[in-house]
């Protein structure tokens, strides 16, 4: 894996221009998942990734990182009305939340600590928007993901089986 040099790392909020990078990112990452991590991410379209950025008040935003002027890896945040199923989870949420919505990392930039960079860019933005909950899903046996946001003060409130009876654990961090 490339050590990436930090200092070189642009994070902004992506745009129509970038919806090619962000769909070719997906499709990397999910044809080089091993067959039990199938599930781990559910693949959108490129019309759904345009519909998302060219109204973020209603879905989100999608933040890239690009290096050497290269996306190598993006976040979503979703501000969806999905929130109100993932209420039925966990009920300490009283306040404005929004969801993780993927964080998606080319194979060759892994171990760099992307996940955790974007996450906490994420969180940032979220605040500027006013929100105090994030909530997280990770599939069960995503070990990787599942500590890198448990080491950003994620905590895992529930579970739940989505999208063909695959377990995803539901984790929530309270913005301070």
């Amino acid at each position: 894996m490339p050590k990436i040099d930090l200092d070189n790392l642009e994070i902004r909020t992506c745009s129509s221009d970038d919806i090619k990078d962000i769909y070719n990112i997906q499709e990397i990452v999910i044809a080089n998942f091993k067959k039990s991590e199938k599930g781990y991410f559910l693949p959108f379209t490129e019309e759904c990734y345009l519909k998302i950025v060219d109204n973020p008040l209603k879905y989100g935003e999608i933040y890239g990182a690009f290096y050497d002027n290269k996306m190598i890896a993006w976040v979503f945040l979703s501000v969806l009305t999905r929130m109100e199923l993932i209420k039925g989870f966990i009920l300490d949420i009283n306040e404005k939340c929004a969801d993780i919505d993927g964080v998606i990392v080319l194979p060759e930039y892994r171990g760099n600590g992307l996940q955790k960079i974007l996450v906490s860019y994420l969180e940032d933005k979220a605040k500027d928007k006013g929100i105090t909950n994030i909530v997280a899903e990770v599939t069960f046996g995503n070990g990787f993901s599942l500590r890198n946001l448990q080491e950003l003060g994620y905590e895992i409130k529930s579970w739940y089986k989505k999208d063909g009876n695959i377990k995803r654990y539901i984790l929530l961090k309270k913005l301070k």
